[in-house]
């Protein structure tokens, strides 16, 4: 995969007001024919996100920036099944109540054993965070989809997980607090880490 880089500006009610860099090339590139840069401009950046709690982390990080005038970065995964790849995310603010996204691919990395095709279903009870990438069986702990011994769920509502509500709680509330910057940082963890 090329380098990557997206970028997105949206106002303080999260209205896409600009998207640039490759946008439309990953859009294509991972099925996402309906969400093409003329689709999604004057349409709420919370309009593509399918579960509530993603939807609240995104609210809070675009929100912490605005008020605060901070920066806040967070690393995430934005897999596909037979390709890890890892994302920056730097939310900067800007004039008139506006923040930018920048989303940079730092690595992707080709996997020897692919995780196979998974579908969203909002009613399946296998979670798949929106952050770390890391899924919750039924039952089971979070583990990493990579990691060997562990499968992917064929279907999957979307979340975020403990640790990472955790961590944007934190570098939002370093945020509001002055700090400046935020820093969600690393989100790769040891295989088998218990994330409960």
């Amino acid at each position: 995969m090329k380098f990557l880089h997206c970028f997105c500006v949206v106002d303080s009610s999260l209205r896409i007001l600009w998207v640039g860099g490759d946008w439309d090339d990953f859009a294509l590139r991972n099925g996402g024919q309906a969400i093409l840069a003329n689709d999604v401009l004057a349409t709420r950046l919370t309009d593509y996100i399918s579960d509530r709690a993603t939807t609240e982390a995104v609210e809070q990080t675009v929100g912490a920036v605005i008020g605060s005038q901070g920066t806040l970065r967070m690393d995430y995964r934005c897999d596909g099944p037979e390709e890890l790849r890892r994302f920056r995310l730097t939310i900067k603010p800007m004039k008139d109540r506006r923040a930018i996204m920048v989303h940079e691919l730092r690595d992707a990395i080709r996997l020897e054993q692919p995780m196979g095709p998974w579908a969203y279903d909002p009613a399946s009870p296998d979670q798949k965070c929106s952050v770390c990438g890391y899924v919750h069986a039924a039952g089971k702990s979070w583990k990493d989809p990579t990691d060997p011994g562990t499968s992917h769920p064929a279907l999957v509502s979307y979340t975020v997980c403990p640790i990472c509500v955790t961590k944007i709680e934190t570098a939002v509330n370093d945020l509001v607090q002055g700090a400046g910057a935020g820093d969600v940082g690393q989100l790769s963890l040891k295989p088998g880490f218990n994330r409960d």
